[in-house]
């Protein structure tokens, strides 16, 4: 019966299933079978709304089906790329589960008795962290969630009381070890759960109990698709039907105000009503102030997030062309595209608006058609000086950035230019550059002042002296009157932010088309790969390890290969040395074989099988890399972030007990003894420095912390003296299951 209930296809109407809150959970009848991972990730996706793609699941290997942990992992992660959604797994530990499972759908993988299984929850609010007491529903730990069983019934509980449910067990040995100390101390009942929960937190804080997968769309699914999500256009919407309330309330006054003015009388009884109008006023602008705050955060995560994942995402060449100046101009324009197109967009939106019923008031008021078009043409007046002053403005943000990029490319180099360039020489061409700089700033300023300032107060001259004939001949009534000098005003106020909008999206579209390399590179999609491969992939290689087959590779910009027609063949256990003179390519065949770069024609293969089924990513984990030393980096972070950065993180402490004894079999054990917090102190740029021969040594640590199956190595060994390599070497030959070794020519001893 049980197992009929498991293959029981998935109900679509999920949504309309009534929540129900318990206490006791029976996880087990719950929870899904990993090898139904495929129709968990579907019916999560359509509970909240994910843009899952349809896919039919292969039928799970017998790893899977056997209860393997790690081919469990790699199924279930393989399968949420193949459905189009972003998902990498974390281990869950007992005091770090409430801040994994916070708002959003989850999938969590939990070893019971019987095998494992999944979870598929969805968080409906943030959870903070650990519990305060089994009572009270606020607080660290009580975050709301519901979970998806495989019946089509949703089960609504607390990350408190899941967790519990998951470590039992292990909470109840350790309240009866607890327990005799409650009866020898005089504590209150309502205080113990709360010491309880405590004694829990210290005893069972790294403990491993799930593994955590928390879905969201894809980076590539475009801006538009995360501005969505993150509820942009809602908050949009309610700002522009707010401000329209607001600004129709404004009009109203101004035409009460306008009668009372010209006529010159006083009604007690519309004053009131006038009052009245402002204050109803006050409430709709707080509103609308805060859904134009809010779009403007919201959007702003949106597009900061898209250009962190770009920058991510370019390629090797990309950024090698680019250099470091380039690099610092794109990172500044970057930081004033969100700025500057949300202002520019909003303030654009409003004015536009603002013309809009300024020149419908007009144009149905008697006698002002004249005015309205007037006001048409002073706004295309506007759009054409926009052109204009957007184009001064692009060369001088041109010449800025250039300034800003050779500036930074004398302080990289600042050393040598101290010790190879004459000191008379240092500063050739910066006074051209700045007096180049100076004059398109006052081009620019200069058009600025007309396009900003001139240009609106220019319509207030010009709308009233088109209304002026009316007051001076009074051939006009009162309430006529005060309509078009209303709706001139108004237009002026609309022109103002006008000017300034359009100013905002000219400096939006420049840093646009400075940041347009980050962004499109966000939008580039990884090969999934094939989940059954990439369970396969983690048995034991067997066979051919990699293969190249009449493989060419040509940079960007040149005009010859740099790699013709290569065949190469690589067994397990292989240990390969590459050597040449520089700039022969062997760094190129490293990163062909890597997966960092892609061959423009051949067949290239890894264990048999090609980049595309078996997905970018595992090629990565299947195959570790430690570039040239100027390619590599330590990051500002822990020793421990920096060696095990290639694996999943936070570490098990096994995972830094590997790392420890990998740094000592390269000689790092001094460097090691003499931090003083181990593998935990911080290195990097603001921490403990490191030489270039312990960077060589943590870099070639990293590599092989991956545990990959092949190895390859470029110039590694460069920065080491003899004695180092040797003891170096050594160790990558115990710990390599295959090796690639790039070098220069040169000898290499090894013992």
């Amino acid at each position: 019966m049980q197992e009929r209930a498991e293959q029981r296809p998935v109900d679509r109407r999920l949504r309309k299933k009534r929540a129900v809150k318990v206490r006791a959970i029976n996880l087990w009848e719950n929870s899904w079978p990993v090898a139904r991972a495929a129709d968990a990730i579907q019916a999560l996706s359509f509970r909240v709304g994910l843009a899952c793609k349809a896919t039919q699941a292969p039928q799970a290997p017998a790893e899977v089906m056997e209860g393997n942990a790690d081919a469990s992992r790699a199924w279930v992660s393989a399968l949420v790329h193949q459905c189009g959604l972003r998902g990498d797994s974390k281990q869950a530990s007992y005091s770090a589960m409430p801040q994994l499972l916070g708002a959003g759908p989850s999938l969590l993988q939990v070893n019971f008795e019987k095998g494992a299984r999944l979870i598929a929850l969805n968080g409906l609010e943030a959870a903070l962290g650990g519990g305060i007491g089994e009572g009270e529903q606020t607080g660290w730990g009580y975050g709301k969630i519901e979970i998806i069983s495989p019946g089509g019934g949703v089960i609504r509980t607390t990350v408190a009381n899941l967790r519990t449910a998951l470590a039992n067990e292990l909470e109840r040995k350790i309240s009866e070890d607890v327990a005799p100390l409650f009866g020898e101390l005089s504590i209150e009942n309502n205080c113990r759960q709360e010491i309880l929960q405590q004694v829990y937190e210290k005893r069972l804080g790294e403990e491993r109990i799930a593994e955590v997968w928390k879905l969201d769309v894809p980076i590539s699914a475009g801006i538009m698709e995360h501005a969505r999500r993150a509820g942009a256009w809602r908050h949009l919407a309610a700002f522009l039907t707010t401000y329209g309330i607001e600004y129709g309330l404004w009009i109203v006054s101004w035409v009460l105000v306008g009668r009372w003015a010209l006529e010159g009388r006083l009604d007690t009884g519309w004053l009131v009503a006038w009052a009245l109008l402002l204050l109803t006023v006050i409430p709709i602008h707080m509103m609308s102030r805060w859904e134009q705050t809010k779009f403007a955060v919201s959007g702003a995560a949106v597009v900061m997030r898209q250009l962190l994942e770009g920058t991510f995402k370019l390629l090797p060449e990309e950024v090698r062309y680019g250099g470091v100046g380039q690099m610092i101009a794109q990172v500044l324009d970057s930081q004033a595209l969100q700025s500057l197109a949300l202002s520019g967009a909003i303030t654009g939106l409003v004015a536009i608006f603002e013309i809009t019923a300024s020149g419908v008031l007009l144009a149905t008021v008697e006698k002002a058609g004249m005015i309205a078009l007037l006001l048409a043409i002073w706004a295309g007046l506007s759009f054409a000086l926009a052109f204009a002053f957007h184009r001064r403005r692009h060369e001088w943000t041109d010449a800025r950035l250039d300034m800003t990029g050779d500036l930074v490319e004398r302080m990289v180099g600042h050393r040598t230019r101290v010790v190879q360039q004459e000191r008379q020489f240092w500063h050739d061409g910066e006074d051209a550059a700045l007096c180049s700089y100076v004059e398109k700033s006052k081009r620019m300023d200069r058009l600025g002042i007309i396009f900003i300032a001139v240009v609106p107060r220019g319509w207030l001259l010009v709308g009233i002296a088109a209304i002026a004939p009316g007051f001076i001949q009074a051939a006009q009534s009162t309430g006529i009157l005060a309509a078009q000098l209303g709706a001139v005003l108004l237009a002026f106020g609309a022109l103002q932010k006008l000017s300034l909008a359009l100013a905002d999206i000219c400096g939006a579209e420049i840093a646009w088309e400075h940041s347009r390399d980050l962004l499109v590179a966000a939008d580039r999609t990884e090969a999934a790969g094939d989940p059954a491969i990439a369970v396969a992939a983690n048995a034991a290689p067997s066979g051919r390890l990699l293969e190249m087959r009449n493989v060419m590779y040509r940079y960007p910009r040149r005009n010859a290969d740099a790699i013709q027609r290569a065949f190469v063949e690589i067994e397990p256990g292989d240990r390969i040395l590459l050597h040449g003179r520089s700039g022969s390519g062997k760094s190129t065949f490293a990163g062909l074989a890597s997966g960092v770069r892609v061959p423009d024609s051949g067949l290239l293969f890894l264990r048999g099988i090609d980049r595309k089924t078996l997905g970018e990513r595992n090629w990565r984990r299947l195959v570790a890399s430690s570039p040239q030393f100027h390619e590599n980096h330590v990051f500002a972070g822990t020793l421990a972030f920096n060696l095990l950065m290639g694996r999943r993180w936070p570490p098990a402490p096994e995972d830094l007990v590997e790392a420890e004894s990998v740094c000592r079999e390269l000689g790092l054990g001094a460097l090691l003894d003499a931090m003083p917090g181990g593998l935990m102190q911080i290195v990097g740029e603001t921490g403990w420095q490191l030489s270039n021969g312990e960077k060589s040594r943590v870099f070639l640590a990293r590599t092989l912390l991956q545990r990959a199956d092949m190895v390859i190595l470029d110039e590694t060994f460069a920065a080491l003296d003899p004695e180092t390599s040797r003891e170096t070497m050594n160790c990558v030959l115990r710990r390599a299951p295959a090796l690639w070794e790039a070098m220069q020519y040169r000898q290499l001893f090894v013992t």
